[in-house]
């Protein structure tokens, strides 16, 4: 962490002209540092950056877009991130380091960075945050880019093309020499929301920015992606918020003090503090207050109130109910509303031009066998009466949440017809290990559809898997087949020097098969640093004491089992052959045995249990 040594006034006072001539203040600073020879054709990328025309057109399309927000509480003007944002906690995982992301705060460290925090935790704030200082300090000029938008292309390409938008020009390299400089530092926003067969691409491109470049880059993503088990990298976790937090949030929101007595409220009540984990949710319990009768128990009882009340509020603090445009009821509006989650979700839509927005709406009515002529009222509620969809700029509607259009996805799944509902579930099951687009649908469906999620998910992702026949004669075929399928599919690479060969890359095991997924069906989690994946890294890379056989492999030994690169410098082969060329298979295979066992007596075996006892409690004759 590194303090500010360049005064800026607060953002909430900060005016284009003023925004400008901080760009051009901290342009004209890096320029004056020393550059190596090595890096002075970037100079002048950077030159033109402190020109007024450059600076102007970057103030307006990207500062003032990461500094200006539409929230809730603030849903028909725009507020400045200063304004909103209160301190949030982040955790080094790899040693417990805690710091604060406040006032002159930035981030130094030798690894890409990589911020986890679950929906609504504040990641893209923090990173917001971050932008912000980061111009305050004048060390580091930032980039900030949000990964969804990458997807087609690459990290460089994609800056270069923001830049050339910014009105600069370059020749060929100047651009990877830039980043060579130390002068820049990248933000990427959201390699959640980046579809996963694109990931591993993705993934590549940001190690790369590090390893060639040796760019400070930091990302954001929610918990179980890829890049939280990526090697070379910190992950720092947004803590979950304590009382003192919550309590700062909502000062920052209440400044005309309309709702004094909630955080007295609040600091009474622990379950409630319980509930209060994330930034989104006390903003939310702060905005629908005024019009609640109970305060929620939970967080799915949270999002189930929260369209209801903010549809049909009547402000008790102002005495009024608001205009709408339809006669619709607040129970069909949700419907329909849910309907336009589920189906916008399935597609892949974050974000609505006003042409696309009508197009889901109508879809959504249509699913409610409503008639289409209404749609355009529909959305002016539910824009301006929920506030749930906001807009964003020119021609652009953005969800308040990404969580609002999961929860009402899941919504929408739990009042599905049963063999409509029974279609979804199966499909998923096909599709669960290597697609988690519907994971945290998933995890309010837990709660608000158990038995079928139960019945028509879990045991049917057990039988898919045969796991439901591991009380049988036949567990260790079944387990055995699995784990060797599974150690085949992951590579290990190998570099080669002389007669020996060092790993260089290990694929994470936990990773886009049953170990994963059953990871999540238990934990919510896809990837939880089990002993089995620290077992296998600390052999191949030499940490610590191995658990399993260390006979030392020859290059010539590898490459008899593996494929030679085209250069001969590296040999790739499975985490399998490798294991059994080492004659550690029989001991790891054990390790991952015991695993998968452990889920089926955790998951499925008190699942399958209730599920036959309520078989045979409905199992008896009706006298008609």
């Amino acid at each position: 962490m590194n303090k500010s040594v360049l005064q800026m006034e607060p953002a909430t006072a900060l005016t284009m002209v003023a925004l400008k001539q901080v760009v051009t203040q901290v342009t004209k600073k890096i320029l004056d540092k020393p550059w190596s020879k090595d890096t002075e054709s970037a100079k002048e990328v950077f030159r033109q950056l402190s020109e007024d025309y450059a600076a102007t057109v970057y103030v307006e399309k990207y500062v003032t877009k990461f500094l200006k927000m539409r929230t809730l509480h603030s849903a028909e003007s725009d507020v400045y991130l200063d304004e909103i944002y209160s301190p949030l906690t982040l955790k080094v995982q790899s040693n417990d380091d805690e710091f604060s992301i406040d006032d002159d705060v930035t981030l130094s460290f030798s690894r890409v960075v990589n911020i986890i925090g679950i929906a609504g935790q504040g990641k893209s704030t923090i990173l917001r945050k971050l932008f912000l200082e980061e111009l305050k300090k004048g060390e580091r000029f930032p980039f900030m880019l949000e990964l969804r938008r990458v997807e087609g292309t690459d990290v460089i390409s994609y800056l270069k093309q923001q830049l050339i938008n910014i009105g600069l020009s370059f020749e060929d390299g100047d651009v990877e020499i830039l980043l060579q400089s130390k002068k820049i530092i990248l933000l990427l926003d959201g390699f959640d929301e980046v579809s996963s067969n694109y990931r591993q691409k993705m993934l590549y491109d940001i190690t790369q920015l590090k390893t060639r470049y040796n760019c400070d880059v930091i990302v954001t993503t929610r918990p179980g992606t890829e890049i939280c088990s990526e090697v070379d990298i910190t992950n720092l976790k947004v803590k979950k918020l304590e009382l003192n937090d919550i309590v700062s949030i909502i000062s920052k929101l209440d400044k005309n003090n309309d709702v004094t007595e909630l955080p007295e409220i609040i600091s009474n009540n622990v379950q409630l503090q319980g509930t209060l984990v994330s930034p989104i949710l006390v903003n939310l319990l702060y905005v629908c207050y005024p019009y609640l009768d109970t305060v929620p128990e939970n967080v799915v009882d949270f999002y189930d109130k929260l369209f209801m009340t903010l549809y049909s509020r009547h402000d008790k603090i102002k005495n009024f109910n608001r205009e709408k445009y339809t006669n619709i009821g607040a129970i069909e509006a949700s419907r329909i509303f849910s309907a336009f989650c589920f189906d916008s979700l399935n597609r892949g839509a974050l974000e609505f031009s006003e042409e696309s927005l009508h197009d889901y709406m109508q879809s959504a009515l249509k699913l409610n066998q409503k008639e289409t002529s209404t749609s355009e009222q529909i959305v002016k509620d539910l824009v301006n009466i929920t506030c749930l969809i906001q807009k964003d700029g020119f021609n652009k509607y953005v969800f308040l949440h990404k969580s609002i259009q999961e929860f009402h996805s899941a919504k929408f799944i739990s009042t599905l017809p049963h063999e409509h509902k029974k279609r979804f579930y199966l499909k998923l099951v096909e599709k669960i290990d290597r697609e988690d687009k519907f994971d945290n649908v998933l995890v309010f469906l837990k709660y608000i559809d158990t038995n079928d999620y139960n019945s028509l998910l879990v045991l049917n992702y057990f039988k898919s898997k045969k796991l439901n026949h591991l009380c049988s004669e036949s567990q260790d075929v079944i387990i055995d087949s699995i784990i060797i399928d599974m150690l085949k599919e992951k590579k290990l690479t190998f570099a080669i020097k002389g007669s020996q060969a060092d790993c260089e890359t290990m694929q994470v095991i936990q990773q886009h098969n049953i170990l994963s997924t059953l990871g999540f069906l238990k934990d919510k989690a896809r990837r939880n640093n089990p002993d089995y994946e620290n077992v296998l890294f600390n052999h191949l890379f030499g940490f610590g004491s191995s658990e399993l056989t260390s006979n030392k492999l020859t290059s010539k030994d590898l490459i008899s089992v593996g494929k030679l690169s085209k250069g001969k410098t590296e040999v790739t082969v499975s985490v399998y052959d490798f294991l059994k060329l080492n004659g550690s298979i029989d001991t790891y295979s054990q390790l991952l045995k015991e695993e998968i066992i452990s889920f089926y007596n955790e998951i499925y075996k008190p699942i399958h249990k209730k599920s036959e006892q309520v078989s045979r409690i409905l199992d008896i004759d009706f006298d008609m």
